[in-house]
């Protein structure tokens, strides 16, 4: 094996392990971002949980005091509270919701000097001396954390403790707790089940990463192939035939599409439903016919690959054929809302260019800012002429590109359209070049769009200018 081939040997090794790093390097992330969200998860549900047990006992407590403190407006006392004593349906109450559920521990009704009256639950206060209680960061003085000591160990729990007033004074205190291990037991609970949620997502990402990396390998690889066929002569041939059929295809699209709009307003004359006089008629009709020719000559092209005939070139008066384009394009304007102001400087504005690239340039043109309008919209076409040079100038009320591309443009095959061929200003470019003259563009300062300048060489004296048909 020669040095040389051993260097694409070990090139190619370095191309196919690079998906495996990818593939790693994007694992690492992926589960870092799922560890960072897992822990973040873990955080917010234990203190969701806490809070929710903590608004229920909150709860209870408040509704009891109402309770309570509508007893002692109809001339009950704390006596009647106190064990043995205790209103039936305090002692009803406190089975119910204190004694039956696993969530509650005890509730209980102290004296203002934090004597026991009463208790319900199954934890006796009056029992356990060793108590020590704590409040909660983050919420209200009256919850607390409360340790009892219990054989064998200490029991904790949290607790909400409220007063209960009476004609403006503190009367006694009531309070309830639930056990912190069954709130533990919940946490876990959750807990368990967002570890399996994250490492649901962690597979899925995983599996995304993974797919999509082993996608991008082949498409490289098939894209090197590609562009190694495309390197022998009938592949570049063909390459070229396909251009040239796209290309075709885009500027028959322009005539097309305006015959379609005439005949379409033909028929609305043949039927009687079109203001159009007959004069306005044969206009639009022999513009169609003339169309028709030009899609005829494209075609020609297409077949016998015809070069262009630069013999063709003449002197022509810009105002008339440009005043011509704009009447045979007027029911395309008028039915995509767009609003086409021409304004020329004289009319002796005369310049050497074919008649067909003349109006090839400015469908173009007009069909480009039509569609970059993408709606109702405005074009502004501008005429002038010194001795040199015939200046013609498109602007349109579209939202423009980026200075940075005014050039780029003007490359084949490039456009902004997600549907465009990108030949339409291609095509502008090389017909005003291949005539001598030049084009130019730049943001509009008078629509906010895109201006478009055509430069022509203007005619000497004593030349003879083309007249337009029709």
């Amino acid at each position: 094996m020669n040095p040389t081939q051993f260097s694409k040997t070990n090139s190619s090794e370095k191309i196919r392990h690079l998906p495996l790093v990818g593939i790693f390097i994007s694992f690492l992330m992926v589960t870092g971002v799922c560890v960072l969200g897992l822990w973040n998860d873990l955080s917010n549900r234990r203190s969701l949980i806490i809070a929710a047990e903590i608004s229920n006992l909150e709860s209870h407590v408040e509704r009891t005091l109402i309770r309570i403190q509508g007893d002692l407006r109809d001339g009950k006392t704390l006596e009647d509270f106190s064990e043995p004593n205790v209103v039936p349906w305090l002692v009803e109450h406190w089975f119910r919701m204190i004694e039956s559920q696993p969530n509650r521990i005890y509730a209980a009704i102290e004296d203002p000097s934090g004597s026991i009256r009463s208790c319900g639950g199954n934890f006796d206060l009056r029992k356990n001396k060793r108590l020590v209680r704590e409040q909660i960061s983050g919420f209200p003085m009256y919850v607390q954390n409360v340790s009892y000591e219990v054989a064998p160990g200490t029991f904790r729990a949290i607790e909400v403790g409220l007063p209960i007033e009476f004609q403006g004074q503190r009367i006694g205190t009531y309070r309830t707790a639930i056990p912190m291990k069954w709130v533990e037991e919940q946490i876990k609970s959750s807990e368990r089940s967002r570890w399996l949620v994250w490492l649901a997502v962690l597979l899925a990402m995983s599996l995304i990463v993974a797919t999509t990396a082993l996608f991008v390998f082949r498409l490289g690889i098939h894209s090197r192939d590609l562009e190694v066929a495309l390197k022998h002569s009938e592949t570049r041939r063909l390459a070229d035939l396909n251009k040239l059929v796209v290309n075709m295809a885009h500027e028959l699209r322009n005539p097309l599409n305006s015959i379609r709009l005439n005949l379409f307003s033909s028929e609305k004359i043949i039927r009687g439903e079109s203001p159009m006089d007959q004069k306005e008629a044969l206009v639009m009709i022999h513009e169609s016919v003339g169309e028709i020719e030009r899609v005829n000559e494209l075609i020609g092209h297409l077949l016998g690959f015809v070069k262009t005939d630069e013999s063709q070139e003449t002197w022509l008066n810009f105002d008339s054929e440009i005043q011509s384009l704009l009447q045979f394009l007027k029911p395309t304007h008028e039915h995509h809302g767009v609003q086409v102001d021409y304004s020329p400087e004289g009319k002796l504005a005369i310049g050497k260019v074919s008649r067909k690239y003349l109006r090839q340039i400015l469908i173009n043109l007009l069909q480009n800012a039509r569609q970059a309008m993408a709606g109702t919209g405005q074009i502004q076409i501008h005429l002038r002429s010194d001795p040199q040079t015939i200046t013609v100038s498109v602007e349109d009320s579209g939202p423009g590109v980026p200075s940075n591309l005014f050039e780029k443009i003007f490359e084949p095959f490039y456009s902004t359209q997600l549907d465009g061929a990108g030949l339409g200003l291609a095509v502008v470019r090389n017909l005003i070049e291949a005539s001598g003259g030049s084009v130019s563009c730049q943001r509009s300062e008078l629509l906010g769009g895109l201006k478009f300048t055509l430069r022509f060489m203007a005619k000497p004296t004593s030349v003879e200018v083309v007249k337009t048909d029709g």
